[in-house]
């Protein structure tokens, strides 16, 4: 960014306010210094959209109040030094352009950037709702009759962001829905987020009161997948539980010799 001398110097480049030997001087900084000559243009172009602005008269009220000021300036035997140089005009002059693009250079980019960031936030703060929206409308679809609108339902959840309501929704199906490819697809889901202490003690739980073949195998084969030696004595239990399928125990043995 220029500083504020050479913003001055430039400004006073284009309104022909410089001495011959300041003039030189910059000419010879512009001709190295492409950052200088950037803001160059850039302050020309500005100027140039400051010329090319409609003409902008002043109400009669604005012309009333200043004239008023004026003369109590006047009248103070202040109006020489604070106002001999001004010149009014219907329309603003190279100085006067000169003087607002002053203060573009010095507040413009910092008001772009709040824009930016306000834009960003609000952005931000709509992908949110929408998320949300869409995760009220998932959960949703876990009370449906249809297995399949729950088995998707529950395959959309395991893509989201983890949250203690995803993980309930994911949880309570695993346990009590009553379609074994529906806690299967829930125990998957699960497993995506394995790194939330919850859901990973909800595989190793249900591990305990499952009945369904299917679901204890996919849930050995998830934690032992994970190399989770939390679930060794669950898997212990199992092993050694003579009323389970031996398809079922042979699994969590594969599981604990893999996990120890």
């Amino acid at each position: 960014m220029i500083s504020d001398k050479n913003a001055l110097l430039l400004l006073g480049y284009l309104d022909n306010t410089l001495t011959a030997e300041e003039r030189q001087t910059l000419e010879n900084q512009l001709a190295t210094d492409a950052e200088l000559r950037t803001a160059l243009s850039e302050l020309q172009e500005t100027l140039l959209h400051f010329e090319q602005m409609p003409e902008a008269l002043p109400s009669s009220a604005v012309d009333d109040r200043f004239a008023s000021f004026l003369a109590a300036e006047k009248t103070s035997g202040q109006s020489k030094t604070k106002f001999g140089s001004l010149v009014l005009r219907p329309k603003l002059g190279w100085s006067a352009a000169a003087a607002v693009a002053l203060l573009l250079i010095g507040g413009g980019f910092a008001w772009m950037v709040r824009v930016n960031q306000e834009q960003q936030r609000e952005i931000l703060s709509l992908h949110e709702e929408m998320r949300n929206t869409q995760k009220m409308m998932v959960l949703g679809m876990l009370e449906k009759p249809s297995a399949s609108d729950r088995i998707q339902a529950v395959s959309v959840l395991g893509r989201e962001k983890a949250d203690p309501d995803v993980i309930k929704a994911l949880v309570y199906t695993l346990n009590f829905d009553d379609m074994v490819n529906v806690r299967m697809e829930a125990a998957q889901a699960l497993s995506m987020f394995t790194y939330d202490a919850t859901a990973k003690s909800a595989l190793i739980n249900s591990l305990k009161t499952e009945k369904s073949p299917e679901v204890q195998i996919t849930i050995i084969e998830i934690l032992t997948a994970l190399g989770d030696q939390q679930a060794v004595p669950t898997l212990r239990t199992i092993m050694d539980n003579p009323n389970l399928m031996n398809v079922v125990r042979e699994k969590a043995a594969e599981g604990i010799g893999e996990l120890l």
